[in-house]
């Protein structure tokens, strides 16, 4: 399995107002630094979860398909198309009557063959194109506290060590309960 980003977060889980209100920071002076750090932030944060925090779409490629996906990057708000390449190259888009979905905030996403179909023929390399969306909505107020809290501390982490690109073990441990354990 291959991930793609293919649309970004259009807005960050913490505005330049609340990093800087928790950084008390007053000046305008390292505006560009701190907005840099919080993107960097939130993506050191979904790395460690495995979850999208904000709106975004992905493109995951696959091999083969089994006749039940795991779609990464929860929560999962919706699969957009799966196209398949066939032997000749040509992509078609899967049908969603042969398939399912379910989409879970707690865990991984998941497309299911309907009863009695099965993928089209494919060419067995790269064959699936899954682009689905991912992330708990549009606006920052949608991410969880827990996760804003997280990340505003490590923000802090970052700020105070230039040049830091890990999360510290004792800061890890705030996102503990918001990490998928698989995939």
């Amino acid at each position: 399995m291959r991930l793609k980003l293919k649309t970004a977060p259009t807005v960050e889980p913490i505005s330049l107002d609340e990093a800087k209100l928790h950084l008390k920071v007053d000046s305008a002076e390292d505006n560009t630094l701190i907005t840099a750090l919080i993107k960097t932030a939130r993506q050191l944060a979904e790395r460690e979860t495995k979850r999208a925090f904000i709106t975004q779409t992905w493109e995951m490629y696959l091999d083969a398909a089994a006749p039940e996906i795991e779609i990464p990057k929860p929560p999962l708000q919706s699969v957009v198309s799966i196209k398949v390449i066939d032997s000749d190259g040509n992509i078609t888009t899967v049908d969603t009557a042969i398939y399912d979905v379910d989409a879970s905030q707690d865990s991984p996403g998941r497309v299911k063959l309907a009863y009695g179909c099965a993928w089209p023929t494919h060419r067995n390399f790269t064959s699936f194109i899954v682009e689905f969306k991912g992330g708990y909505g549009d606006a920052a107020a949608d991410v969880p506290e827990g996760l804003k809290q997280g990340i505003l501390q490590l923000l802090s982490h970052l700020y105070e060590n230039r040049g830091a690109e890990e999360i510290p073990k004792g800061l890890k441990a705030l996102f503990w309960s918001y990490k998928i354990m698989r995939i």
